[in-house]
Formats: structure tokens, C-alpha cells, sequence
């Protein structure tokens, strides 16, 4: 197979946050990945647990070493690259994580199984992903497994729960899974709100509501202390992740309540999430669990995005799901004080900060 090797086209910068060690640690993550095998653009996205400005310099760099070889399809380790892999001791370590749940501690058993293979036939009908709210779908079986993981926390069966902004269909799945007590969906984009309601109304789900509802604005006076326990899976702004966790507390009934939401490291640098940490504390909650690379979206029209665009290389379609984020769970010890109340006049900056990668394409 003929190899050639590549230099550095100028990447857009997206964000200049980072350190020379977490530059030399995402090195080793790309060439102990590659010293296993060859691997594709998105695979190697996924493997560098980076922000994707910080993934695509180490990548650039590995190229310009000639560590790192590419066949047109696949970058592969060159004998260099062998020779460092080595002499860093990187080939000692073993694969760590179960291969049966990928690390995720969570496999789909009774009554979830069921869910999954119902829910499948429901979502390959829902509406397509727009990005003028910044929609990006996980897979049907991300949605199941967040609920087993609610399940095994004792935070779905007999609950009441609050969904903010539900793309993904949870409160779908939580109700084909029959465990909750009742289910409330918000969400801005009508579309989504009408497809609940529609299959809630086919389905004969009287404890499932779904209504229309901008995060910016207050939450309505009628859902305000009323929830065991709320899921949602925010915008990666501070500001903005802040605003839907806020709205989801103001939901809660008091301590001991629960909390679910995900954040990526590819569209938020750790400075961000320490930002997002210290308003989860202030709101009165503990940082419970962190599932990392939980979450796995099925991000369409990949090709237009931003990850394709600064890649040092020509590349296909996701051969995975490289985009993932980790779930965190939080539970009120405390009154809940959330940090918004008030309607809040954002536009475009609710979305998008200056460590966004990129998000579907009109």
C-alpha cells in the first residue's frame, strides 16, 4: 500500500486554550491508538479526549514528525512512531476498560431491551435535526442506556420528571419503558413538542405533557417545585448550559432531588467546565457521578461541519460515533437556588462561544 506523508495545511483556530502537557498527553492517546491499529480521522477525534482544536494540533504535529503516516484512508504509525509508542512504554498498557459496556458500567437488561428495540421504530420517524436550535440526536441506544442508568440510580421508577428541551426522545422511551410516574417535556422547536404529543395521544400515555418552551424565558408558574428529577442535554455555552440547568432546579422539589445533563470535552475546555462545576455547586447540588463518553450523537450532514473543514486530510462520512460527552448526575443537598429567574434576552451567543467546533449546516 502506497503511504504519503502530510504537512500542515493551517488549521482554523478555534479556541487557543491548552498547555504543553495536555498537548504531550494527547500525543501518547493518538499514538497508543494508532500502535493497535490503523485508524480514521473520526476515530482518532474520538480517542484524542480532547477539545477538537487541541485533537487536530496534536494530529498536525504527529504528521509533521513523521510519526504518523496517512494511506489516502486511514493513518497508520510509522516505525518512528513505533519507536516512540515504545520507549514511552505505551504498548504496556492493555485496553482498560469492559468491552461488553465500554466503559459506560451500564448494559441493557430487562425491561430496557424491550425499550430499545420499540424505541428504534419511533425515532426513525421523528423530525429531521435542524441547526437552528444546535440539534444533534445520540443514538437510540444512548437515550435507553440514560435511562437504565436513571433506573439503577432509583431516579425513574414511580418519579415525576422533567425533560428540558428532548430531541432525543427520552420522555418517549421513559414511557415506553413504564416506569415513571409522569413525564413533562419543554422544548422550543414545535415540531418536536407535536411528535410527542402525537405519539403520547396514539399511544394512550396520559402522564406524558409536552409543551412549548424557551429556556430564555421564566419557567411557567404551573411547573415551578414539581419534579423528583430532571434530564437535559443543554447547549455547551457557560452561560447558556447554566440558563437550562437553572430553569431545570427551579423545577425540583427540594433536597434530595436529582439532575441529569451532558457536556463534551470537544466543545468545552476544562476551564469551561470548572466555570460549569462552580455553578452546579452554587445552585445547592453534589456532583454525584461523571459517566465519561456516555453519550454517543449521530451528528448529520458531517461533511459540512467544521471537523471535516479543518482536517489535515480529505475525509469521508463517521465510520463511529466520534462525537461523545459525559453524563454528570447531581443531587440537591441543599434548597435549590438557581442562578437565572428572569427572562434572559440571548441570541446566537445562547449557542455558540468561541470554543465551538461546529453544528449542522443549513
Amino acid at each position: 500500500m502506497r503511504f504519503y506523508f502530510l504537512r500542515a495545511k493551517g488549521v482554523v483556530p478555534m479556541s487557543v486554550i491548552g498547555t504543553a502537557a495536555e498537548t504531550s498527553r494527547i500525543d501518547a492517546f493518538l499514538l497508543r491508538a494508532l500502535y493497535l491499529g490503523p485508524k480514521s480521522y473520526w476515530e482518532l477525534m474520538r480517542a484524542g479526549k480532547a477539545q477538537t482544536h487541541q485533537v487536530l494540533k496534536a494530529l498536525q504535529s504527529l504528521l509533521e514528525s513523521d510519526l504518523v503516516a496517512y494511506d489516502g484512508d486511514r493513518f497508520v504509525i510509522t516505525e518512528a512512531g513505533r519507536r516512540q509508542v515504545e520507549d514511552l512504554r505505551l504498548e504496556r498498557v492493555a485496553e482498560q476498560r469492559c468491552e461488553t459496556c465500554s466503559g459506560r458500567g451500564i448494559v441493557l437488561r430487562p425491561p430496557f431491551d424491550r425499550v430499545l428495540a420499540d424505541f428504534q421504530d419511533i425515532v426513525a420517524i421523528r423530525p429531521k435535526a435542524t441547526p437552528e436550535f444546535d440539534q444533534g440526536y445520540v443514538t437510540p441506544e444512548t437515550t435507553v442506556r440514560r435511562l437504565a442508568l436513571m433506573a439503577q440510580q432509583g431516579d425513574l421508577a414511580g418519579r415525576e420528571i422533567l425533560l428540558l428541551g428532548d430531541d432525543d426522545l427520552m420522555g418517549i422511551a421513559a414511557a415506553l419503558s413504564g416506569l415513571p410516574r409522569r413525564i413533562c417535556v419543554l422544548d422550543v422547536d414545535e415540531r418536536i413538542v407535536g411528535f410527542i404529543r402525537d405519539v403520547a395521544q396514539d399511544r394512550g400515555w396520559d402522564h406524558v405533557h409536552a409543551e412549548v418552551y424557551d429556556a430564555r424565558d421564566r419557567l411557567p408558574s404551573h411547573l415551578r417545585g414539581q419534579f423528583d428529577v430532571f434530564f437535559t442535554d443543554p447547549v455547551d455555552t457557560v452561560k447558556g448550559l447554566l440558563l437550562f440547568l437553572s430553569r431545570c432546579t427551579e423545577g425540583l422539589r427540594g433536597s434530595g432531588a436529582a439532575g441529569y445533563f451532558g457536556l463534551s470535552y470537544l466543545e468545552a475546555s476544562w476551564r469551561k467546565w470548572r466555570q460549569i462545576q462552580r455553578g452546579i455547586l452554587d445552585m445547592g447540588f453534589a456532583i454525584t457521578d461523571m459517566l465519561g463518553a456516555f453519550n454517543d450523537y449521530l451528528l448529520e450532514d458531517v461533511v459540512a461541519l467544521d471537523w471535516a473543514r479543518v482536517a489535515p486530510v480529505p475525509v469521508k462520512e463517521p465510520d463511529i460515533p466520534f462525537y461523545v460527552s459525559t453524563v454528570y448526575r447531581l443531587e440537591l443537598v441543599e434548597e435549590p437556588r438557581p442562578l437565572f429567574f428572569d427572562r434572559e434576552e440571548l441570541g446566537q451567543e445562547l449557542y455558540y462561544d468561541e470554543e465551538f467546533c461546529g453544528t449542522l449546516q443549513e
